[in-house]
């Protein structure tokens, strides 16, 4: 092959494999990130598990701020390991 051609072909290699480590990020974050048990909670109050997003309880209504902070504060003492 041609040197011109050589180096035209390895340019475009690159340039595909760029792409796609590109839209493999990309993918990545539009990901679902609610899907694993790590982003769930128990109501402090009625004892429902409730996504994490939420911020008051879904049965009982009450705030969940309280929890939330809490269970951060936990996880900073702790050294970022569930307890």
């Amino acid at each position: 092959m041609a040197p011109n051609l050589l180096r035209f072909r390895n340019r475009l290699r690159k340039q595909i494999v760029l792409m796609a480590d590109s839209l493999t990020s990309l993918l990545a974050m539009f990901k679902r990130k609610d899907q694993d048990l790590g982003s769930q909670m128990i109501c402090p109050f009625c004892g429902l598990i409730t996504p994490r997003r939420k911020m008051c309880c879904l049965e009982c209504g009450k705030s969940l701020k309280l929890a939330l902070e809490q269970s951060i504060r936990s996880w900073n003492i702790t050294g970022g390991q569930r307890v």
